[in-house]
């Protein structure tokens, strides 16, 4: 299993290769999240927003 600190670098790369792709800002909310999600479990998050 991956430690906290090896998912975080995983998700750091996402997040900059998303940034370099010009993604969505859909896109990069979702990383931020999980990124948030792992760094700080016991605080409220924005959760998924879905545009309609």
């Amino acid at each position: 299993m991956a430690t906290q600190e090896e998912l975080l670098a995983a998700l750091d790369e996402r997040i900059l290769d998303a940034l370099r792709a010009k993604a969505t800002g859909e896109s990069l909310a979702y990383l931020f999240e999980a990124r948030a999600w792992l760094t700080h479990p016991d605080q409220a998050h924005g959760g998924n927003r879905s545009s309609q």
